[in-house]
């Protein structure tokens, strides 16, 4: 009977220590959709009549008035290309894009990424890091 209590004991501690390890390493499913919207091009104090990009993803740019209020997060073939542009009001109310040199070279580069990728969006990445 002795000899039963350390047994007990012990395998106690190691259901314990197996539960432990087994909470400590498993793995949660994480959603492959971001879902944080951010803006566009509308800061704080601006009102969505503004001049910004009219959309939200992409090298296809254009500026205007009607700037989406919320945009995902979610990175999309030729994002990057966005650094590179602007939009611009003038003083009588316009709003044009304005880009620099390196824009039009980015957008032919994505673009060509694209049609050799096809619809490989891993070949894509890769050959858009590239540009």
């Amino acid at each position: 009977m002795k000899d039963q209590i350390p047994a007990f004991s012990v395998c106690t501690a190691v259901l314990a220590m197996a539960l432990l390890v087994a909470g400590c390493t498993s793995s949660f499913p994480v959603s492959t959709t971001p879902v944080t919207p951010v803006s566009p091009g509308v800061t704080l104090g601006q009102s969505s009549s503004s001049c910004g990009f009219t959309t939200c993803h992409g090298p296809d740019l254009a500026c205007g008035t009607n700037v989406p209020q919320v945009c995902t997060q979610e990175y999309q073939t030729g994002d990057k290309c966005r650094l590179y542009a602007q939009c611009s009001s003038g003083s009588n109310g316009s709003c044009s894009l304005v880009t620099s040199p390196q824009f039009a070279s980015c957008k032919a580069c994505v673009e060509n990424c694209a049609i050799k990728s096809g619809d490989d969006a891993l070949a894509a990445s890769d050959c858009e890091e590239k540009c």
